[in-house]
């Protein structure tokens, strides 16, 4: 059996978790998501706002018990603070503070972008956002792409 972890609960981890199963029925997948909102649609986001979307709970794309059923066990509002690659382990901590080391034999980072605010040039504004690379699959490493 393959322990597969995943960091990140949005589309691209749970795309990867549900794929593993798929593929390999017996893949433990661990899905380390910050929040308690696993699959949230994050571009729905301005549909909320707007008022199309009159309940934001409606933009997840799957629900807690869908996910669970599909074979993934959630580790939610857990954050990953860290790898050991040698030990193959990831630290996380929970919301409670908590802290656990998981397994793994596969590990996928499918954290997305992260922000950062910076002057463009030629723009009036102070600041505009933009986004960010972020550099190692080690570490979560944002910074700016002109530096």
């Amino acid at each position: 059996m393959t322990r597969l972890v995943i960091i990140g609960g949005s589309d691209a981890g749970i795309t990867a978790g549900l794929r593993a199963r798929q593929l390999d029925p017996t893949t433990e997948v661990h899905l380390v998501v910050a929040d308690d909102y696993p699959n949230f649609s994050i571009c729905g986001i301005p549909y909320y706002v707007s008022g199309e979307v009159p309940d934001w709970h409606s933009m997840a794309h799957r629900s807690k018990n869908d996910l669970e059923r599909a074979g993934l066990r959630l580790h939610l509002e857990e954050r990953a603070i860290g790898i050991d690659v040698d030990a193959r382990t990831v630290s996380t901590v929970s919301a409670a503070g908590e802290a656990r080391a998981i397994g793994y034999d596969r590990l996928i980072i499918a954290t997305g972008q992260c922000p950062t605010s910076r002057r463009s040039p030629g723009s009036t504004n102070s600041v505009q956002a933009t986004g960010c690379i972020c550099s190692t699959p080690w570490r979560h490493v944002c910074s700016d792409p002109d530096a």
